[in-house]
């Protein structure tokens, strides 16, 4: 099965407690991070079902949720029509095979993607051609750890980061699954780059 196919099977049940929690705790992340007054657009990359990129409407003047299941997105139209949102819209992509945004944008946010995708490098130099100048990019993973082979070793994205040509690289923790004593769950950063 493809990955597309697995989360378009996950969608109707992929708003769990735990990915509600991790979302909340990535978008108070982003917003420590997040310029206050620059940023007007926004794209919410493999959004899932909108739980970060949901919570964010406010801060931007619009956001685009992009992602490759149609379930996924199915879910984000629902919740838009229940808020009745006016400054978002929907795009299914394939963002290992075809990532074409309609426009740049200020902020691009990509929260536990990249382990998904094998070619890394390639990703991350789209997503800064698809950055205005002087733009944020918003990377949530899980950390490399014994337990998770789905991990991704911050220090390493960095270095490719800035291999590309991003500047000013942050990062922090935002879970930390040995303090929790949650020893099934990976610990989970943010990492934040600018174009």
């Amino acid at each position: 099965m493809n990955p597309i196919d697995k989360f378009n099977q996950l969608a109707t049940r992929y708003d769990t407690p735990l990915n509600i929690q991790m979302a909340h705790l990535a978008v108070e992340a982003i917003r420590r991070f997040k310029d206050k007054d620059k940023t007007k657009t926004a794209a919410d990359l493999g959004c899932g079902t909108g739980l970060i990129g949901l919570d964010l409407l406010d801060d931007f003047d619009s956001m685009l949720f992009v992602d490759g299941s149609k379930n996924m997105l199915k879910a984000v139209e629902t919740k838009l029509s229940q808020r009745s949102a006016t400054n978002a819209s929907v795009l299914q992509s394939d963002m290992e095979n075809d990532l074409q945004l309609p426009r740049k944008v200020d902020t691009l946010i990509l929260s536990l993607v990249l382990h998904h995708i094998a070619n890394h490098q390639e990703l991350l130099s789209k997503l800064y051609n698809n950055l205005n100048d002087n733009g944020q990019l918003f990377i949530i993973e899980m950390e490399k750890q014994d337990h998770n082979h789905h991990g991704i070793d911050c220090s390493e994205l960095a270095t490719n980061l800035s291999a590309i040509g991003f500047r000013n690289i942050q990062s922090e923790s935002i879970y930390d699954a040995a303090k929790e004593n949650d020893y099934y769950h990976a610990s989970r950063f943010i990492i934040s780059a600018r174009k």
